[in-house]
């Protein structure tokens, strides 16, 4: 099979090199080091590992190995590709010599200590006068609202996660294991064109439900129990992410009133959302039916979060710790629960974009509470 060589950046390729160029100007940067590889994915479409980028006043640069110059080509054949025989930093000063620049940023919640000491040392031994200048959430918040492309293939990952959903969805019964049921939703996620599950798929069954970030193991689904779902697909890069609570077989009053609880309040939020809301004030309106309910104390964790190229990205929904306003093209979870320990939990979760004029549900499973039983 012939490949083809990408020879030119897409048209919404360039429009994100000038939004990122134009944050470096404001910035006084003429480079910016790529090294979270969702952000050089993002700018390049290239999807390799063990490299970086770097974005100068005209040109990317990759710096990546021999195991992904091909894939370049493929990928991303205008960049310019230096290629490492060693040691990485000594490619990067031969691609920053290349690039003529002198005033270079980091992202530093993505490069690690090592690396920018690293290639500190290797630029002072080649007597070249650069800055290394630290930055926090540059590319994240240039990210986190969605271009059409983007939201195209974010449309795509829900709709290949519910597909999946669905299709095991009536094969659940008594007796199965969480990790068969998570590994089938996985295997229904890849045969429909995911490269994976966007995140751990969660399956946790009955009192099991009430650890948020649980991981699934060897117990049975029961009946008379909670089954919670977490899920989604990373399509092309980019992910979905959804949660549904299955009630198997006859639960008891106190589950079925929580469920409910989650469920208003996962709806109050929604009809809530427009452009101009703030993440802080989208939260409170999911925390306060919660806690009107008596169930405070058991939603201790925000109401949810941005996804794109990474499962978590900017803007974060959240009580407290940073509040802003959201945007036409941010994409968001909204994903409120109430968790019991010793008896279980409920949290339902869709994927919802901000419109012009308020939000749109991307994901459209069932979650009434009589659509979410199984006998």
């Amino acid at each position: 099979m012939q490949t083809t060589v990408v020879s030119r950046a897409k048209a919404y390729l360039k429009v994100r090199h000038k939004n990122v160029r134009d944050a470096m100007k404001h910035l006084k940067l003429d480079g910016l080091l790529l090294t979270h590889p969702p952000d050089l994915a993002y700018l390049t479409n290239f999807t390799g590992d063990d490299s970086i980028g770097l974005v100068a006043e005209k040109d990317v640069h990759l710096i990546t190995d021999f195991r992904y110059e091909e894939q370049a080509a493929i990928e991303a054949g205008w960049l310019k590709v230096t290629i490492r025989d060693a040691k990485m930093e000594d490619a990067l000063v031969k691609a920053i010599t290349a690039a003529k620049v002198k005033r270079i940023g980091f992202e530093a919640n993505f490069a690690t200590v090592g690396q920018i000491d690293a290639l500190a040392t290797a630029l002072k031994e080649a007597k070249l006068n650069v800055e290394l200048v630290p930055l926090e959430n540059v590319m994240s918040n240039i990210r986190k609202v969605k271009d059409d492309h983007e939201i195209d293939l974010i449309r795509k990952s829900v709709a290949v996660a519910e597909e999946a959903f669905e299709a095991i969805r009536e094969e659940i019964k008594p007796g199965q294991t969480e990790n068969y049921l998570a590994g089938l939703l996985v295997l229904e996620l890849r045969s429909r064109g995911a490269s994976n599950s966007s995140c751990p798929v969660i399956v946790a069954a009955g009192a099991s439900s009430s650890l948020p970030h649980y991981r699934p193991g060897e117990a049975l689904v029961q009946r008379d129990q909670p089954l919670l779902i977490d899920w989604g697909a990373l399509h092309k890069g980019y992910c979905s992410d959804l949660t549904r609570t299955l009630m198997v077989g006859r639960v008891s009053p106190r589950m079925k009133q929580i469920y409910k609880v989650v469920l208003e309040a996962q709806l109050a939020a929604i009809k809530f959302l427009r452009p101009g809301v703030t993440t802080t004030q989208a939260d409170r309106v999911a925390r306060d039916v919660i806690e009107a309910a008596g169930f405070g104390k058991q939603f201790g964790h925000g109401l949810g979060h941005g996804i794109g190229r990474d499962i978590h990205e900017l803007p974060t929904l959240r009580k407290s710790g940073g509040d802003e306003e959201l945007r036409p093209g941010m994409i968001v979870t909204v994903e409120p629960g109430i968790y019991l320990p010793g008896e279980g939990g409920v949290r339902i979760e869709d994927d919802v974009m901000i419109t012009h004029s308020g939000c749109e549900v991307l994901s459209s499973l069932d979650k009434s509470f009589e659509g979410c039983h199984i006998e």
